[in-house]
């Protein structure tokens, strides 16, 4: 596979049913580093469009006419990245025979949606040291800026040590400042860049900025923030591939 850029993650979707189509289109267009390159409604519309380019990631229908999604990714080489939709389980053993990142079950919600696209950073974007995290300077890319009652705050990465989320609100939170924004949590996470991880579901951290992981906590200074089971080993894993 390719050296895949930080920024952008191109993808394609290769889908029969017009409709899910267009909900991963929708899924797509609200995560701002993935572009959509290419739309396909069967097997030989990919190869013909695959034979002139490539894309990091191909979103592929399992179950579809006259050839289908997995014996399209058979013809595809070894290292493309398939994330493989259908309505029917039995076929999700099969489809991870083919380097497949993830297995989505019709229908698709965006909560997993997400996740599939977190293994496919994790597994790609944390390991190629041509990617690693940003440096930290104050340069247009390193920052984020957050609403905050009626105006728009700028926010350095780098200064950011998690993100805490309240009801309706997220807390900021950084060495010398804390800034309420309203915005979900799960909104947050999509367009943060990878050295930002969930590790709860009322906390995203900034793995630059932590100082150690003790007891199934992330410590920054005095402050203990919990890592729940359900992103332990996500968290887990990401910290190993950054340990000498």
């Amino acid at each position: 596979m390719n050296t895949i850029d930080r920024n952008t993650i191109s993808c394609m979707i290769v889908d029969d049913e017009p409709n899910a189509v267009k909900l991963l289109e929708n899924y797509i267009q609200k995560m701002p580093f993935l572009v959509l390159e290419q739309k396909c409604y069967d097997a030989f519309e990919a190869i013909a469009y695959l034979k002139q380019g490539s894309v990091d990631l191909i979103f592929m229908d399992i179950n579809m006419p006259q050839m289908s999604g997995l014996d399209l990714a058979a013809q595809l080489p070894k290292d493309q990245s398939i994330i493989f939709t259908t309505a029917y389980s039995s076929y999700a053993l099969e489809g991870y025979e083919y380097n497949a990142v993830d297995y989505l079950l019709k229908p698709i919600t965006f909560k997993r949606f997400i996740q599939s696209i977190d293994k496919f950073r994790n597994r790609y974007l944390t390991t190629d040291p041509a990617i690693a995290p940003r440096p930290k300077e104050n340069v247009p890319g390193n920052c984020i800026f957050v609403k905050s009652g009626k105006q728009y705050v700028k926010l350095q990465y780098n200064e950011i040590l998690y993100f805490e989320a309240s009801k309706e609100y997220v807390i900021v939170v950084g060495a010398n400042m804390q800034t309420l924004v309203y915005k979900r949590m799960k909104q947050l996470e999509a367009q943060l860049p990878p050295n930002f991880i969930r590790i709860h579901n009322s906390f995203i951290v900034n793995i630059s900025n932590l100082d150690r992981v003790v007891d199934n906590h992330a410590v920054f200074g005095q402050v203990k923030l919990p890592i729940s089971s359900s992103y332990r080993e996500r968290f887990l894993n990401l910290i190993e591939k950054n340990t000498l």
